[in-house]
């Protein structure tokens, strides 16, 4: 059996159905891919600090009641001791490699990196096949640890064109060649 792993953003899209102005289109697709992995039976995991993400968008009442549903649906997974071994190694990997100080350059906070190697850490620790998400800090401490995939277009229903009915119910063959006036030669309609 499949493994993955979702990424705040599918949830929210997905599940929440909200987007901000642009991203309209990816709440369809998000669903369509929620629906596309249950169907397969692909066990889809959700790291426990996207859920405190989640959470941050509802209602403390409604929490319990949120969780309960996920863990229905989900397999939640906590950052334990192997994802811990792995956050750090993927942190000294990115921080080596020049990524850590690019991203604070750009106006990364340390806080947000860190929740995004979490995240991944987690998915790792976890063997997942994959991490589904659109953000692109995200991948870029995924990327040699774990493949992140973008959520697929919703496939377009092929066209179809509507079928014609050349030969109308009142006509039969044997009215093919006569005028139904005058017992004339008719041409047979265009097709």
């Amino acid at each position: 059996m499949s493994l993955v792993c979702f990424d705040n953003n599918v949830l929210i899209w997905g599940i929440k159905e909200q987007a901000e102005l642009g991203q309209e289109e990816m709440i369809p697709r998000a669903k369509a891919l929620i629906n596309d992995l249950v169907k397969s039976k692909t066990e889809v995991i959700i790291p426990s600090l996207v859920i405190a993400e989640f959470l941050m968008r509802i209602h403390p009442k409604e929490h319990t009641t949120t969780i309960n549903l996920f863990e229905l649906r989900f397999a939640l997974q906590p950052f334990d001791t192997a994802a811990a071994s792995k956050f750090a190694e993927i942190w000294q990997t990115r921080k080596s490699e020049g990524i850590i100080k690019a991203l604070i350059e750009s106006g990364k906070t340390k806080t947000e990196m860190r929740v995004d190697n979490l995240i991944v850490a987690i998915a790792v620790a976890q063997k997942a096949e994959c991490i589904y998400s659109h953000d692109d800090d995200l991948k870029a401490f995924a990327r040699g640890f774990i493949e992140v995939r973008d959520i697929p277009p919703v496939p377009s229903t092929p066209f179809v064109p509507k079928q014609i009915n050349a030969f109308p119910a009142e006509s039969t063959n044997q009215d093919w060649g006569k005028s139904p006036k005058m017992n004339e030669p008719t041409v047979p309609p265009d097709f």
